[in-house]
């Protein structure tokens, strides 16, 4: 029966009573109340999914969820697809599409936004709704109608999925196996989850950017505290070496001190076993802190033969004296 749907009723039964008050029959009154009973169901799944929402569950959870909802409170077959907009909008993902067949998900994943695209690229692109009857008769579905035809889709709505600043957010597609024209009921279905779509993808979009800030941020401190330990290791290091030049420099002072209390000889020390007489007139020094007094001849010597060997002051001793007298 491809016309069948279900259906809800109430009914009230009265007793048919003749003149003497005997019953001789039951007048049955029925009431339908599909409507109703739908719209009850509506509110109740409309009502879960904002829980869900709510307590920030997975975006694809929600989504496949709604999908699975507006299959099953639909009266005749439905097949229901999210896209999802890349941040350019210029291109739709795969969101969920619970019912529709994997190959035909992955052949529109990735799609342009753009007229003319089917209906999902061009309720993007439009945004607005676009309502395709028969997709074997639609130019919109040029390019796709081999792939609806395999996968047994004849007729496709969809509406675009709208921030509240106007921005893309993705598209909301019902599917229908047979060419259909939409009813009232059908569109305002179609609007209230699309809105409830819209406000599952801010709320993911707000918490993935809340999630890369807080990335950022614990990146930024982890590059200040590591700054801080170089910093630090810096520092140790120059108070180190600072501490280590003081040490010389109160080495090379208290040598200094050393030497200036030595007597000035009054004769040359630097002749060797066959000492000489000549008058001591130049102090010179090495490296290693060792001076001694010597007569010119000897100490040109010592200059041209003795290695880091340097003319020194008598006052303080050591080459910087010498350069600075």
């Amino acid at each position: 029966m491809p016309h069948a749907r279900e259906a809800y009723f109430d009914f009230t039964y009265e007793p048919r009573r003749d003149a003497d008050g005997a019953v001789f029959g039951i007048r049955v009154i029925g009431v339908e109340t599909t409507q109703v009973k739908q719209a009850q169901r509506l509110m109740a799944e409309h009502r879960a999914m904002l829980e869900q929402i709510a307590r920030q569950a997975p975006l694809g959870e929600v989504l496949d969820g709604m999908a699975r909802c507006i299959e099953n409170l639909a009266p005749q077959e439905m097949l229901v697809s999210v896209l999802l907009a890349d941040p350019d909008g210029r291109h739709l993902r795969h969101g969920a599409a619970p019912s529709l067949p994997d190959f035909y998900n992955q052949a529109i994943d990735g799609i342009a936004t753009g007229e003319g695209v089917g209906s999902c690229g061009t309720a993007a692109h439009r945004r607005e709704s676009v309502i395709v009857t028969d997709i074997a008769a639609d130019p919109f579905w040029a390019d796709f109608r081999d792939l609806a035809g395999r996968a047994g889709l004849a007729a496709c709505w969809s509406t675009p999925i709208l921030a509240r600043d106007g921005s893309l957010l993705g598209t909301f597609a019902m599917y229908h196996r047979t060419p259909r024209v939409p009813q009232d009921t059908d569109l305002a279905l179609a609007r209230v989850f699309a809105d409830t779509a819209a406000l599952a993808i801010e709320r993911h979009h707000i918490e993935q950017a809340k999630l890369a800030a807080e990335a950022r941020a614990k990146a930024a401190h982890d590059e200040l505290a590591k700054a801080v330990r170089a910093e630090r290791e810096l520092r140790a290091e120059a108070e180190q070496r600072a501490a280590a030049a003081a040490e010389l420099n109160a080495k090379m002072r208290a040598a200094a001190a050393a030497q200036a209390a030595t007597p000035h000889p009054e004769t040359c020390q630097l002749g060797g076993p066959q000492e000489c007489t000549a008058p001591a007139e130049i102090k010179i020094a090495d490296s290693w802190g060792d001076s001694a007094w010597g007569c010119p001849r000897h100490v040109e010597e010592a200059i041209l033969n003795v290695r880091a060997v340097f003319i020194a002051s008598e006052e303080l001793g050591g080459l910087a004296a010498y350069l600075n007298r």
